[in-house]
C-alpha cells in the first residue's frame, strides 16, 4: 500500500491538514502559515501569544503552546511543525488538529502507528524516549516509552515536514 507523503494532498484531508500542507515551505508571515494557525484556532483570530527561540543565524522556533504546536523556520521558511500529544511540562496543550497520514491520531499508540503505516524507515531512542520515523512520508513520532517492550505507549509529539522539500 502506497501512502501519501505530507506534501501530497489527499481527497480525505480535513481543513487543518490542507492548511498544513500549504504552510510547509512558506515564509513565516505568509498567508499560508497564518491560515494553518487559524485552522487550529477555535476563535477567528490568529492564535494567541507565541514565543520564539533562535538558534544560530538560520533557525527560529515559533511556539504556539496554546495550540500544541511549535514551528521550525529555516532561513524564514517553515521547515517542520512539531505537534504535542498531551499537555506537558513545557506548557503545550494537546494538539487538536488531524495528522497528514491516515489512520493515526495524536491518541494513537506505537502499535497503532506501525499497524497503520507499516515498519518505519528508521527508529531509535531506547533508554530515554523511543521514536519511529517515516522519512518518505515526512513524519516522525516520539513515543512515551523507554524501550520497545511498551507497544501501547502513547505519542508524546509528532514532527511533520515536507519530504519533497529542499
Amino acid at each position: 500500500m502506497e501512502l501519501p507523503s505530507t506534501s501530497e494532498p489527499v481527497e480525505r484531508d480535513g481543513p487543518v491538514v490542507r492548511a498544513l500542507r500549504r504552510a510547509l515551505g512558506a515564509r513565516e508571515n505568509s498567508e499560508e502559515v497564518l491560515d494553518f494557525l487559524r485552522a487550529l484556532s477555535v476563535s477567528s483570530s490568529v492564535a494567541g501569544e507565541d514565543d520564539r527561540k533562535t538558534f544560530g543565524t538560520t533557525t527560529t522556533y515559533v511556539n504556539h503552546r496554546n495550540l500544541g504546536v511549535s514551528m521550525c523556520f529555516e532561513n524564514g521558511t517553515l521547515d517542520t511543525v512539531h505537534a504535542y500529544g498531551r499537555t506537558n511540562k513545557d506548557g503545550y496543550v494537546a494538539y487538536a488538529g488531524e495528522l497528514p497520514v491516515g489512520g493515526v491520531t495524536m491518541r494513537s499508540t506505537a502499535r497503532d502507528v506501525v499497524k497503520a503505516l507499516g515498519e518505519p524507515t528508521s527508529k531509535g531512542g531506547a533508554g530515554r524516549m523511543i521514536w519511529l520515523s517515516y522519512e518518505h512520508l515526512g513524519i516522525k513520532f516520539d513515543i512515551a516509552a523507554t524501550n520497545w517492550d511498551e507497544p501501547d505507549a502513547e505519542l508524546v509529539s509528532v514532527a511533520i515536514w515536507d519530504p519533497d522539500g529542499d
